[in-house]
């Protein structure tokens, strides 16, 4: 039997033979390198740890949503909630999807879940059949991946992002899709991820919309994830492949309240998606959670209107709450501008793209990796082992790009959810300094002097935080 090697690397054996699909499952390495960083934060080796690693909110949970949910406890609404949603609740959020989506949807399309990731689980479980093939984003959020391996190892292909090398910039082409499409037979399921993780791009309405004319002409589903479709930049719009005539028909949305509302640890989060897959979705729930808790449920329904429960009324929190996270979301778009304009002071050695949507920047630090000081003085020959490198020896936290595919090697996922003061701008200067070091180190000249990035952080500073 082989044993998983997230087993053995923790010497440990099972005692029965175990199910050979686990060589399969991967992980999310945000959650497992987040135990290395809390490690290196307690040996107390830096004063500090600036935190780039984790997609978690930086603000915290909107006060009237806790609100709703202290009343629904006081009331006891503590017993076992409906299994797909209660009616007024899924109606509030179809209500609302209807009216932003400009598609209409209806209470039977909607299943309350506990957060977006289940409905990746239930997709593959009730559609993927023997033989089909699933393809995901490269780079991409890992779990797509990792449950499409788990359950149908083997079937997972790959649209592997365009790198414009002179730019260091990385593109989702449609023809890169159809390549996919003319080489490989029963592709039943394509995910989509946007605005994305790890790269914070958006995929603009003209390349979805030729994803489906490719639906139309192949018969497949998309899963289509926008669980950050608030958190746009630029003026930009959300664009959601709902909102395509026909598509409701062929779509899985995961969404949820997670990033939106500041929500990650309550893992609360809701399907979109045909009747008929609603229905076998309810049927599997059962099987798997039951369902979502009560009070939770009737905070899901009043974060988009008015919910009546058991004789107690719990009135709408929409307007309020969109006017606090309006706010949350203008200290994410500066941050991101702030993050991305520091790093390019680096350029060519450090590119980093646009901040578009979402809290990520997908930065190219191959320059970094090619310089003589880095390779052989340091030994570090991966984005892997630069990111590993920043924590140990640097006190930086990040995610090396290749955790999130083969495209996104020589590239670092940088969230800027934390908080501004503490971990974003110093945080930046540290960096900046740490690369100007290797840069030098190497013999070359950097495009940045040491002694100048405190005011040019500083004028940085001025620009988006004034």
């Amino acid at each position: 039997m082989e044993i998983p090697k997230f087993l053995t690397d923790k010497n440990l054996t099972p005692n029965v033979t175990i199910n050979p699909a686990l060589n399969y499952l991967g992980t999310e390495t945000a959650f497992g390198f987040g135990a290395e960083v809390i490690k290196v934060e307690n040996s107390g080796k830096f004063p500090q740890i600036f935190k780039f690693h984790v997609g978690d909110t930086g603000p915290t949970t909107p006060e009237p949503i806790i609100n709703v949910a202290i009343q629904a406890l006081k009331n006891k609404q503590t017993k076992y909630g409906h299994f797909l949603g209660y009616p007024q609740v899924r109606q509030n959020i179809a209500k609302y999807w209807s009216e932003v989506r400009g598609v209409e949807i209806k209470p039977e399309n909607i299943l309350l879940e506990p957060a977006g990731k289940s409905a990746i689980e239930l997709t593959l479980q009730t559609l993927i059949a023997p033989g089909d093939k699933i393809i995901v984003q490269d780079p991409g959020y890992p779990v797509y991946e990792s449950l499409a391996e788990f359950y149908h190892h083997g079937q997972v292909l790959h649209w592997q992002a365009y790198k414009d090398s002179e730019k260091q910039t990385l593109e989702f082409r449609v023809e890169d899709l159809e390549k996919l499409f003319a080489e490989n037979q029963q592709i039943k399921l394509l995910v989509i991820n946007t605005p994305q993780n790890p790269t914070g791009m958006m995929m603009p309405k003209e390349t979805l919309e030729k994803v489906a004319e490719l639906v139309k002409k192949h018969q497949f589903f998309v899963i289509f994830d926008d669980i950050y479709d608030q958190i746009v930049f630029g003026g930009r719009k959300h664009f959601s492949f709902l909102s395509i005539p026909g598509m409701l028909d062929w779509t899985v949305n995961l969404n949820g309240y997670s990033k939106n509302y500041a929500m990650t640890g309550w893992r609360l989060g809701f399907t979109v998606a045909p009747a008929w897959l609603i229905e076998i979705f309810g049927r599997l729930a059962i099987n798997k959670w039951s369902n979502v808790n009560k009070m939770e449920q009737i905070v899901a329904g009043a974060i988009y209107g008015d919910v009546d429960l058991d004789g107690y009324h719990y009135p709408s929190v929409k307007d309020e709450v969109q006017e606090i996270i309006n706010k949350d979301f203008v200290e994410y778009e500066k941050k991101g501008g702030f993050v991305s304009e520091a790093l390019n002071l680096l350029k060519p050695y450090v590119v980093c793209n646009e901040a578009e949507g979402a809290f990520y920047l997908f930065p190219s630090f191959q320059r970094v990796l090619d310089l003589k000081y880095v390779k052989e003085d340091l030994g570090l020959k991966t984005d892997v082992d630069l990111r590993n490198w920043l924590l140990h020896e640097r006190g930086v936290a990040t995610l090396s790009g290749s955790d999130f595919g083969q495209m996104g090697s020589g590239y670092i996922r940088f969230s800027y959810a934390e908080d501004r003061e503490r971990h974003i701008i110093p945080g930046m200067k540290h960096i900046l300094k740490v690369v100007i070091e290797l840069i030098e180190k190497s013999g070359e000249v950097s495009p940045l002097k040491t002694e100048e990035v405190d005011d040019k952080i500083l004028e940085l500073q001025k620009k988006y935080f004034a």
